[in-house]
């Protein structure tokens, strides 16, 4: 079936073989092609609309981030998705957002889009042509942690504060026990203090302190907005992530498993740090957030 190219589509007779795959869209006896469909009808045999160097050239003054863009395009209608591109998104059961590895992926786009959607599927093209998908949506954040803690009186200890009131990490698992102390990350120690908790030796060494943190405020802001969630929120250094959160903790000696990691997020991620990120989650049997502004996006690995 011959076709021809215009400016920005490509026209076919009207067919219902065409038609009936959810090919373009029809007008009149004619069926008008997006360029990654007609390259992808051509390219399989089912149409023919210029020699393939001229329609290769055509496509890609047309469609911004092709190849990477026919690469998913063609993975879902090989795997039965009636595929439809729209802008820069490819539109099935799902919503696909194709992306190269060597492209970051903007935070504030892809929330505007997940906020357009409800959930948006990555489509993370490597430079071997293969795909991996990742959700990307916002989740239902909220624990249910309910606490009446104690008062409990500490020191500064460089950059930490101890106490020996142990009972705040075995009932409610704030800081690390050693030696019959308790110590407490400056960010649990300011928080208690706010809260009317701790009392202090010295709060103006504890803000001189926390003056020589890299990136405290905002993760303080994290934190404190995770609490406020009632989630019990501790270290995920050793994850490689910001946080740990757990729903609720009875105890220190029957700890529950930590369902997410927190990651602060900046304005962009590259794929290839967002692949490991999940990855790592993954191993632990924990799904990855990213807090970016006021917003957490929960990101997994997914088949389609």
């Amino acid at each position: 079936m011959r076709g021809k190219l215009l400016e920005k589509f490509a026209e076919l007779n009207a067919n219902s073989e065409i038609a009936n795959q959810g090919f373009g869209f029809k007008k009149g006896d004619k069926i008008y092609l997006h360029p990654v469909e007609a390259f992808y009808l051509q390219t399989n045999g089912k149409a023919f609309f210029a020699e393939i160097e001229e329609l290769k050239r055509w496509v890609e003054e047309n469609v911004r981030n092709f190849p990477e863009f026919y690469f998913v395009y063609e993975d879902l209608r090989r795997r039965g998705y009636r595929a439809r591109p729209q802008d820069e998104l490819i539109v099935a059961k799902r919503v696909f957002y194709p992306i190269s590895e060597k492209n970051p992926i903007k935070m504030d786009d892809l929330i505007e889009k997940i906020c357009r959607f409800g959930e948006v599927i990555l489509a993370i093209v490597d430079e071997e042509s293969e795909i991996t998908y990742y959700i990307a949506s916002k989740p239902e954040l909220e624990g249910e942690q309910v606490e009446v803690l104690p008062k409990i009186r500490g020191s500064l200890l460089k950059d930490r504060v101890i106490t020996e009131n142990v009972d705040i990490f075995r009932r409610f698992f704030y800081g690390s026990e050693s030696g019959g102390i308790v110590v407490l990350s400056l960010i649990e120690a300011l928080y208690l203090l706010e809260n009317g908790v701790l009392e202090l030796d010295s709060v103006e060494k504890l803000f001189d302190a926390i003056k020589n943190s890299k990136g405290f405020d905002e993760r303080y802001r994290v934190y404190k907005d995770l609490k406020k969630r009632k989630f019990v929120v501790k270290t995920g250094f050793k994850f490689g992530s910001d946080f740990r959160v757990y729903r609720k903790v009875e105890s220190a000696k029957d700890l529950p498993h930590s369902e997410y990691l927190v990651s602060i997020g900046d304005s962009e991620i590259a794929p290839r740090d967002l692949a490991r990120a999940v990855r790592l989650s993954n191993s632990v049997r924990k799904k990855l957030i990213i807090a970016y502004k006021d917003d957490y996006i929960l990101f997994d690995r997914v088949k389609v």
